[in-house]
């Protein structure tokens, strides 16, 4: 129970409090990143425990390409990392015998990286600093993150809840707002709803659980991963407070996903389980930011789950 706290407390410190230091959870995204607006110029970020490689991809002043290796221990504390540009020469080619390259440590200078969040971060060049956020070329809007499968769980007092859900097919809004709409892995009938809230650059999902009870959740994500907060409330409930930490990882990309074939609504066990959230879930009742856009989205969900 006291890791649970720990956990408990810390989400709610990292996602929700004015944090003045860079600071991630489970280390920053991984895979390429880019400075907004540039072109053959980026960065691959590799993390592995408390190492870091960082792999940076750019052009010497005369045009030719060249890479650079840096890597060395990051702060999981502080968000900093830091190392040096390292060059090679003289390595293996394609279809040459193994062969040790020559390294050139330092060969562009010292470098280190501030990361602000999982997704953002300032990099130090030999010609100043550099905004770089994780680059996204895989999805065509911010919602469509949410197609396919995920595992969202949330921890309300040291008792665990959540959803595994599946987001297959675009629902439009009476409204005109675009949801990544679809079910929770078990039934067909509890339906789910999820946007990309660019008022408060995170996203927000709504589920229809059992009864008359919904799972709302506010999240910030990756393409693999979300950290927020979470509430089950009775579906006239607006959330208040920071809510229950929760985290999420993805399952499956919506190529990977399988019909479901249609299964009853989960049985009373599960309203019983969300009566015992409610009731243990924390007392903060202060207005929470984007409660309009959480009330917007469970109106969606009604309209959508009444056109099933």
């Amino acid at each position: 129970m006291k890791n649970l706290t720990i956990v408990a407390a810390l989400a709610a410190v990292v996602w929700w409090g004015n944090v003045g230091a860079a600071v991630t959870i489970g280390g920053p995204a991984g895979g390429l990143w880019a400075h907004q607006g540039d072109g053959g110029r980026g960065f691959n970020i590799d993390i592995q425990g408390d190492t870091m490689i960082v792999t940076t991809f750019v052009f010497t002043q005369t045009g030719e390409p060249i890479w650079y290796l840096s890597s060395g221990t990051y702060d999981h504390k502080t968000g900093l990392f830091r190392s040096s540009y390292d060059s090679y020469s003289n390595g293996q080619c394609f279809g040459c015998p193994p062969n040790q390259p020559m390294v050139h440590s330092a060969a562009a200078g010292q470098m280190s990286i501030q990361f602000h969040d999982n997704q953002s971060a300032t990099l130090t060049t030999p010609s100043g600093p550099l905004q770089i956020t994780k680059f996204n070329y895989g999805f065509p809007s911010p919602t469509a993150v949410l197609y396919g499968e995920w595992a969202l769980s949330l921890n309300v007092l040291g008792l665990v809840s959540g959803d595994w859900l599946v987001f297959d097919h675009p629902y439009t809004a009476t409204d005109g707002t675009v949801y990544a709409a679809g079910h929770t892995d078990d039934s067909l009938n509890h339906v789910a709803l999820g946007t990309y809230a660019a008022s408060l650059a995170r996203w927000i999902v709504v589920v229809q659980s059992s009864g008359d009870f919904v799972h709302t959740y506010q999240l910030n994500m990756d393409d693999h991963r979300a950290i927020g907060g979470g509430w089950v409330l009775h579906s006239n409930q607006t959330p208040t407070g920071n809510g229950s930490p929760t985290f999420g990882a993805r399952i499956l990309y919506k190529s990977e996903l399988v019909a479901l074939t249609a299964n009853p609504a989960a049985s009373s066990s599960t309203a019983s389980m969300d009566q015992d959230l409610l009731r243990v879930d924390a007392k903060d009742k202060s207005a929470i930011i984007g409660a309009s856009d959480i009330d917007k989205a469970k109106d969606a969900l009604a309209e959508y789950a009444a056109r099933q």
